[in-house]
């Protein structure tokens, strides 16, 4: 099996990996029970991969095959002292968990923040998946006392 788990590349994604990564993105979404729509990821997702100045975004490959993904994003919080990591996507498709894949996706994540002094990462989990939730604290994250609220932004003028 750690032959498996090395043969497995993760590098950064590209442009030409466009179509690979909304698969794996859409995979994910099902997974998670989030709404997918083509029309806003798609678009932002090309943002993503243009800029580097919005974060990064990795994609693992066994040999051809697409295996997962993880995409960190920036986020600038004064608790945090500035710019913090923010890991909006951690996927990793059914046939290759259990490898040691996310933790090498977060190893990835934490030398690339470590690298340009970034002391925080950060991430989401949904309520209901314990395993992901067990498996982030066995990598040292921890539960703020917080509540994640969102809302839209309407293009109402007053």
């Amino acid at each position: 099996m750690a032959q498996d788990k090395n043969r497995i590349a993760i590098c950064p994604a590209r442009l030409t990996d466009r179509a690979e990564l909304l698969a794996l993105i859409r995979a994910y979404y099902r997974f998670d029970h989030i709404r997918f729509n083509a029309r806003t990821i798609a678009p932002a997702l090309d943002k993503l991969l243009r800029s580097r100045s919005f974060g990064r975004v990795w994609i693992m490959y066994d040999g051809a095959r697409p295996a997962g993904y993880v995409v960190l994003t920036f986020n600038f919080d004064l608790e945090f002292g500035g710019l913090e990591g923010l890991v909006t996507d951690l996927f990793v498709d059914a046939r290759y968990r259990g490898r040691g894949l996310g933790r090498r996706a977060l190893d990835i994540v934490d030398n690339y923040c470590r690298a340009r002094g970034i002391g925080m990462v950060e991430l989401q989990v949904e309520d209901e998946n314990v395993e992901a939730q067990a498996f982030y604290r066995k990598l040292g994250f921890k539960q703020l006392s917080r509540i994640v609220m969102t809302r839209e932004v309407s293009a109402r003028t007053r």
